[in-house]
């Protein structure tokens, strides 16, 4: 059996419109199903689509749903109050930095240090709650999935990664993907056993080098924080990603030197331009779904994407689809 390893990454409301148009273009191009990945890693916003597709929710329910947003006034309402929106889109802070001893640790560190990791300490800590982006979590996962699904966030007081569902961290699906979403200074760290953690994507925004240990025959990550395209034209926001962009090229050389090819599908210009410079704006969810989609078919015809190509085909053929389960009401 072919074994596909899918990386999805952080990116807000923003990110989990991409990920969706981007599988959605993957399945549409070469019949592969993302819910027959051998591994998920899901980070921040991917880790939303992650819980989603190991709760066997198929991708064009998951892309019919969100289409449907501009015409279901709850589920845009239940948006709006997760990105802020209803007071004002304004960060309601605590008062004081969240964890010097996080920024002092990084420090010592020295050129290991991480950059995110070290602002973050610094950053007063947010008080909006993430329990409601993991209701469809909780309505979905019982138990924690079968099927290996890692979602990572970053221990606030150490900095360490820590891979929910990998490592020997007691949590439920529902809380881990609410602390793999907790945006430093946005939302509040979240609490599991007395540890508080934050959003993954502080660590890296894709962890793709955590597949390296699953040895898929293909990984596949979908980065909505990165881009394929800089330059002149390129969005001023743009620049924030190159960080994110410089992680994920030494992520990509960790996959090449263990013998994993990867297919990295990222915003080019036009879908940039959807996104906007707010990855928590619900409104850029259609535009972006529309420019995604187009950008990725096209990304998936070119020349240097044909191994990966031909890998999803054989895969979509060994590997069967599981039974359909909606999308939670």
């Amino acid at each position: 059996m072919v074994k596909v390893a899918l990386v999805l990454g952080g990116g807000g409301i923003a990110g989990h419109a991409f990920h969706t148009a981007a599988l959605g273009a993957l399945l549409e191009t070469t019949g592969w199903d993302p819910r027959t990945s051998e591994v998920i890693v899901g980070t921040s916003a991917g880790s939303g689509v992650a819980s989603l597709l190991r709760g066997h929710v198929s991708i064009p329910a998951q892309l019919e749903r969100l289409l449907a947003l501009p015409t279901a006034p709850e589920d845009m309402a239940r948006l709006r109050e997760i990105a802020g929106r209803e007071s004002g889109f304004m960060p309601r802070w605590a008062l004081g930095p969240q964890s010097p001893g996080l920024t002092i640790r990084e420090l010592f560190r020295a050129h290991r240090a991480r950059p995110m990791s070290m602002i973050s300490g610094l950053m007063p800590a947010g008080r909006l709650a993430t329990a409601p982006i993991s209701e469809h979590t909780e309505e979905l996962h019982k138990t924690w999935p079968d099927d290996a699904l890692w979602i990572t966030a970053v221990a606030l007081g150490t900095g360490e990664r820590v891979v929910f569902g990998r490592d020997d961290v007691a949590a439920t699906t529902a809380e881990a993907v609410q602390a793999s979403c907790a945006i430093p200074s946005f939302f509040a760290p979240v609490e599991i056993d007395g540890t508080r953690y934050i959003d993954g994507g502080v660590y890296s925004g894709t962890n793709a080098d955590l597949v390296v240990e699953a040895k898929p025959d293909l990984a596949i990550i979908s980065s909505p924080m990165t881009t394929s395209q800089m330059g002149l034209r390129a969005p001023v926001g743009s620049a924030m990603r190159l960080l994110p962009g410089h992680q994920l090229r030494n992520e990509r050389r960790l996959l090449t030197k263990a013998g994993i090819p990867t297919l990295t599908l990222e915003p080019d210009l036009a879908v940039l331009r959807a996104m906007g410079p707010n990855p928590m704006d619900p409104t850029r969810i259609i535009p972006i779904l529309v420019q995604a989609s187009a950008a990725m078919t096209q990304s998936l015809r070119l020349k240097g994407n044909d191994k990966a190509v031909r890998i999803l085909e054989r895969a979509a053929r060994q590997n069967p689809s599981p039974l359909d389960v909606p999308y939670p009401a």
